[in-house]
């Protein structure tokens, strides 16, 4: 196969791609207009993604409670260690009271 047929060949499977692609966008922004809008403005979705933020805080609640508590926990264990210089650098950036 020659250059010449080989881009011919691009072209026309571009084309006919793009003619696919942009009929297939409009089946799916029509079956959106009729059930996504809907659905979303269903009360027991709405009602789940409330329950999903929720759990979402609390989880970073958690996180940020562990990473806390883990950090008290490092700073107390170096200075038992006798770990000073760390802490002392730990206070002049803010890390620690």
């Amino acid at each position: 196969m020659g250059l010449k047929q080989i881009a011919l060949a691009m072209g026309v499977g571009y084309v006919l791609g793009a003619k696919a692609g942009e009929q297939r966008y409009a089946q799916i922004r029509d079956l959106w207009a009729r059930t996504g809008r809907p659905l979303l403005e269903s009360p027991s979705v709405q009602h789940l993604g409330r329950v999903g933020k929720d759990a979402v805080s609390h989880a970073a609640e958690v996180a940020a409670t562990r990473a806390q508590t883990g950090g008290q926990r490092f700073m107390s264990a170096a200075r038992e260690r006798g770990g000073e210089p760390w802490v002392a650098a730990a206070r002049e950036r803010g890390f620690v009271d």
